[in-house]
């Protein structure tokens, strides 16, 4: 079907759980969830829900024990962790709450990391970066370490390194929480624009305001998921 090929993410009877002592503890039961390409989705739950345990299974970086999980046509529950690893870092761009920046490095560095972990040249990635560094508006700040920029520009950096490998998905975790609430409206604005431009984001929150940024909100609920 022609609606099947948008998907980016097509998960179905997705079960996880972990081991307390001789017991089996799930903590996501049968999920069914699809976002499709140049969608904006707010995953949407308290702590304890069982949305970090979605999160690492979006972002492969856990399996789930059961269940189906396609990855823009990858199907990732049928893969390795040298495969997953690559689809890590060819399909997904990570932006987290403590924006997870190298402090030794100058922002520049950090925003090309991608690039050069993948064989380019410091040159060409640095040219391949600027219009996406300067769309985000930190031309001004790239020779800086990260501990001299506010947390709002630390953001847009870690949005800036999510962007230029041109990933399939943006996987947002929490993306406003380490900032005030003047940033964070910024930074959700700039998600909005983002998606306006066709960028497909998955924003894990356990805050309906910024959820409310999303163009749709799905439920965690003790491992269960449900729509508005």
């Amino acid at each position: 079907m022609e609606n099947d090929r948008e998907l980016i993410i097509d998960m179905t009877d997705i079960n996880k759980g972990y081991m307390l002592g001789s017991e089996k503890v799930p903590v996501l039961k049968d999920v069914c969830f699809q976002v499709r390409k140049g969608e904006f989705v707010a995953i949407l739950g308290p702590s304890g829900s069982g949305k970090t345990t979605l999160m690492n299974i979006i972002g492969c970086m856990d399996l789930a024990d059961d269940g189906a999980y396609y990855l823009d046509g990858n199907p990732i529950h049928e893969m390795e962790e040298k495969e997953l690893n690559d689809v890590r870092n060819r399909e997904i761009g990570f932006i987290f709450q403590n924006y997870q920046l190298i402090p030794t490095y100058n922002i520049l560095q950090n925003i090309i990391m991608p690039l050069v972990v993948r064989g380019m040249s410091s040159k060409e990635a640095e040219e391949r970066c600027m219009d996406t560094i300067r769309l985000l508006g930190i031309d001004h700040r790239l020779m800086h370490k990260p501990a001299e920029l506010s947390g709002g520009q630390k953001q847009r950096a870690s949005i800036a390194r999510a962007l230029v490998g041109n990933p399939a998905l943006l996987l947002a975790d929490e993306p406003t929480g380490a900032l005030d609430s003047s940033s964070g409206r910024e930074v959700l604005k700039l998600f909005e624009k983002l998606n306006d431009m066709g960028n497909t984001i998955v924003m894990i929150t356990h805050d309906l305001n910024v959820a409310k940024a999303a163009g749709r909100i799905v439920h965690i609920i003790d491992g269960r998921l449900s729509e508005d």
